[in-house]
């Protein structure tokens, strides 16, 4: 399978249905959140090592700062600007996965 943007989507799909699943279990969100940070670092520091795995962190928290830097301003400048909303998955595909598949005793076999 390639790496594409389309795959990438569904990707970020699957995480933030997992997400949602667990908060709507009665996970506390910041635990789910800070839980998933905590597996996907780990297994991308096994996957390429760590001094990878915290160069793409330090990335990742340049980003947030460039991020915050144009909102902020864009609040110093005025209305900002109209982002399109993004779209993770068409909706046919998005049937396709079980709403209640993290819950399952099945998952694992």
């Amino acid at each position: 399978m390639d790496d594409t943007p389309e795959l990438r989507e569904q990707l970020s799909h699957a995480w933030r249905s997992t997400l949602d699943a667990a908060v709507a279990n009665g996970a506390p969100p910041q635990a789910v959140i800070e839980t998933m940070v905590e597996v996907a670092h780990a297994c991308f520091a096994e996957a390429f090592g760590a001094t990878a795995a915290a160069s793409y962190l330090q990335l990742l928290a340049e980003q947030l700062r460039a991020g915050e830097r144009c909102e902020t301003d864009e609040l110093v400048r005025g209305q900002p600007e109209e982002r399109p909303t993004r779209s993770f998955m068409p909706a046919e595909a998005e049937a396709l996965i079980d709403p209640d598949w993290l819950t399952r005793k099945d998952l694992f076999g």
